[in-house]
This record gives structure tokens, sequence and C-alpha cells, in this order.
């Protein structure tokens, strides 16, 4: 999933806010960069004894006030369409075991079926802790912030006095 965030911290205030955090955090492993570049990764269980550890990529752009932050994280499936998958590629596995009989293509579909539940599931819940890190760090927004533009106002055109005009 690409994201775009902004915040009008600096480039470096973001990097500092980045690094403080990963720091300070057990949950959180990445590095940054002075250049705006940064990645963070985080783990969790998933099965059992299975772990998925997923990881975000951004950079961060100085834009006139305003700095932009671009990246990507892999954003797994949610639990529903999870169910979905699953069981869509545990039908199809019993279908060309029973139907097609090909023994082979339906034992590598059932097994198959299990197996993606680690990365979907996985991805699906460090996502989301990671874009909530990366907002937190940088009290940064999905809507550009409102720029309020100043006017001047010029003062009113003199007008010459009616007995100096000839």
């Amino acid at each position: 999933m690409r994201f775009t965030y902004y915040t009008e911290k600096t480039v470096s205030q973001c990097m500092l806010a980045l690094n403080e955090r990963i720091h300070s955090s057990s949950k959180l492993e990445g590095w940054t960069e002075k250049s705006g570049a940064f990645a963070l990764a985080a783990s969790c269980k998933v099965a059992g004894r299975f772990s998925r550890t997923t990881q975000l990529q951004a950079k961060a752009e100085r834009q006139g006030s305003v700095t932009l932050i671009k990246g990507y994280v892999s954003d797994g499936v949610g639990p529903r369409e999870r169910v979905l998958i699953i069981g869509a590629l545990i039908l199809v596995g019993l279908l060309l075991i029973l139907a097609a009989r090909s023994l082979f293509p339906g034992v590598i579909a059932l097994v198959v079926a299990p197996v993606l539940y680690i990365p979907l599931s996985g991805d699906y819940t460090n996502s989301k802790l990671l874009l909530t890190e990366v907002q937190r760090a940088l009290k940064a927004k999905t809507s550009p912030p409102v720029v309020v533009k100043t006017v001047t106002r010029r003062p009113p055109p003199t007008k010459k006095p009616a007995s100096a005009k000839k």
C-alpha cells in the first residue's frame, strides 16, 4: 500500500523524531538517513510459533512549508478477506483432487492455503502499527495542512487636491 502523509516538521526534525521513536520502542526496528529516507520494521506472532516481520519504507521531502512523507508498506488482508482466500484455495484443492483426479496440484493448493495465512495476517497487523507509529512520531496527517495566505493591503492611492490640477 502506498501512502502520503503531510507534516509541518522539517526533514531533519522528522528524522530525529523517528530515530527517537525507534530507540524508545521495543516493537520497532529501523534506520533513518539525513537525506530523508527511512525504514521501519515490526514483527508479530501470527500462528503459534510463527512470526511475521513487515517493513515500511519511505522518504521525507520538503515542499514549501510542508514536508511530504511518501512510502510503501505491505498491508496484508483483513480477516474476512483472509477467510475467503483460504476457503477458495481449499475448495480448489478439493475440486482438483476429486473432479480432475489430479492429486499433486490438489495437494499443493491445500498446503498453500494455511501457509498464506502467515504473511496475509502478519502484514495486516504490522502495517497498521507501522503507519500509526509514523503518524504519531511525525504528527503527520493524510491531508495537507491549510496554508493561510496573508494579504498585504496597500494604502489607497492619494488624490491630488483639485487646486493642484491644471
